[in-house]
């Protein structure tokens, strides 16, 4: 038996929040994005199963961080991406796996069950915007300026920075805490 719709009034001015969503709703809304962008963007061969089976179990299981895994497979699929100027769909996978760690981190921190008012996801929601708009930017100078020849060169150094980022984790992760 659902309340009645005055009951559903009081209750929002009990707690003070005009609506709600379950928490549900941020494991659909990473589905809704992680499986189009698995089946579009991953090469071809077993990488779009691959990456909507770990878009399966990342919703069905968030603690298990396969979030970050499905990204990594996302991620290095653009550097199979041929040197052909600006390409929407690399702009894409861009703000696409961004928003799938934004979305990732959300999954962790409210249980599937939880009511969520949706203006506690503003702030993230404004930064998640305000980092994209650079982003977008220089990726768009940087694939105007990328060189048709030398892709090998291209894939050399953007391992190289994936390194460099992976080193900056790894020591801001193992350095002591204080406390």
């Amino acid at each position: 038996m659902s309340p009645t719709p005055d009951a559903r009034e009081s209750r929002a001015e009990v707690t003070g929040l005009p609506w709600t969503l379950p928490g549900l709703s941020l494991r659909v809304a990473f589905a809704l994005i992680a499986v189009p962008l698995a089946l579009s963007a991953a090469p071809s061969g077993p990488w779009p199963v691959i990456g909507v089976a770990l878009a399966a179990v990342t919703v069905v299981v968030p603690r298990w961080r396969t979030a970050w895994l499905l990204i990594a497979v996302l991620a290095f699929s653009a550097l199979l991406e041929p040197a052909e100027g600006v390409s929407a769909r690399l702009l894409a996978l861009i703000v696409g796996v961004h928003v799938l760690h934004v979305l990732a981190g959300w999954m962790l921190a409210v249980p599937v069950r939880a009511r969520l008012q949706p203006a506690v996801l503003l702030p993230g929601v404004r930064r998640l915007i305000a980092i994209q708009l650079p982003v977008q930017a220089v990726a768009v100078v940087i694939l105007l300026l990328r060189p048709e020849q030398g892709v090998g060169a291209m894939a050399i150094v953007a391992g190289a920075a994936i390194l460099a980022i992976a080193v900056l984790v790894a020591v801001f992760l193992l350095r002591p805490r204080r406390g």
